[in-house]
């Protein structure tokens, strides 16, 4: 078949779609191949990485393929720093690094988020002085289908994961908006009036959003089933609170450290507790516009 065919990159992915038969830890998405392996000690979690990755060579090698190996990396996160872990392919050494790119998001070892929001911030700043340049030569409307089109996709894509960084690395992020909203209009208007007529929400307002989807997706079970038992249901946890079970359906952890408050097993139930109950049982099509509406009003009235 001649390189670079329409069918190509379909055949490919139906030539490799089994290789998750390989390795129970191989997480396949379209041609972008992973292993995600965790465990509580270093020595056996090192034993298990590379015995999954001896299976998945043998696999590879068995349907007439090979693996780049300088391509090849891996990330350790955990909460030493001074830890010997090697890891190798057919005794080809795989290189460790403090940052990788998985499906357009760079994930650090310490999920700080610190890689991704850099890159972000530089993007969106690209976009900053394309609207600003625009602004001098056309209208609103197409100044805000330039907006959605090349900031606010930027903006969202993945923030329920890095919009859980810490409120100094979201600053920059909140004033690049502001920035780019005021393009929209020559005249001095506040930013806050500007969000509202314009029916834009800010930063923080789209990762609440974007967490208000995700529980809603998981209430109705139209998550992947690794989500199963990701949030645990108030009334398995306290058997004899069926108030409380009745008003927040699902538990809120204690958590103790701010990390841990910026998870999505502490953020989620928290925002599903504050959902109106009439959006909950909207359709799938409508929740996401019907709560749009409510943090619109939300913005407008603070």
């Amino acid at each position: 078949m001649p390189q670079g065919s329409v069918v190509g990159p379909l055949l490919f992915i139906i030539y490799i779609n089994d290789i998750v038969k390989a390795s129970n830890y191989t997480v396949l998405y379209a041609d972008d191949i992973n292993l995600h392996i965790s465990g509580e000690n270093h020595k056996i979690l090192e034993k298990t990485v590379n015995h999954e990755l001896k299976k998945i060579d043998h696999w590879v090698r068995a349907n007439k393929l090979c693996i780049n190996y300088s391509n090849s990396n891996f990330m350790l996160m955990n909460n030493h720093k001074n830890i010997n872990f090697s890891v190798s392919i057919n005794h080809h050494p795989i290189s460790k690094q403090s940052s990788l790119k998985y499906l357009g998001v760079l994930l650090d070892d310490e999920l700080n988020w610190k890689s991704q929001t850099e890159k972000l911030v530089t993007q969106l700043s690209k976009s900053c002085g394309m609207l600003f340049k625009l602004k001098h030569y056309t209208n609103i409307s197409v100044l805000k289908n330039v907006y959605f089109a090349l900031f606010h996709s930027y903006l969202t894509y993945s923030i329920l994961n890095w919009g859980r960084a810490n409120k100094t690395t979201l600053l920059p992020f909140i004033r690049l908006q502001n920035k780019a909203v005021r393009t929209l209009e020559c005249n001095k208007t506040k930013t806050t009036i500007l969000y509202s007529k314009h029916k834009i929400l800010e930063i923080l307002d789209l990762f609440q959003l974007s967490v208000a989807k995700f529980m809603y997706s998981f209430h109705n079970g139209g998550l992947l089933n690794h989500f199963d038992n990701y949030f645990a249901e108030i009334a398995t946890v306290h058997k004899y609170q069926r108030r409380l079970a009745s008003l927040q359906k699902y538990y809120l952890p204690r958590m103790k450290t701010s990390l841990g408050q910026l998870s999505l097993k502490y953020i989620g139930p928290k925002i599903w507790y504050n959902i109106p109950e009439n959006l909950k049982s909207s359709s799938p099509y409508s929740f996401g516009k019907k709560y749009k509406i409510v943090l619109l009003s939300c913005q407008t009235s603070c």
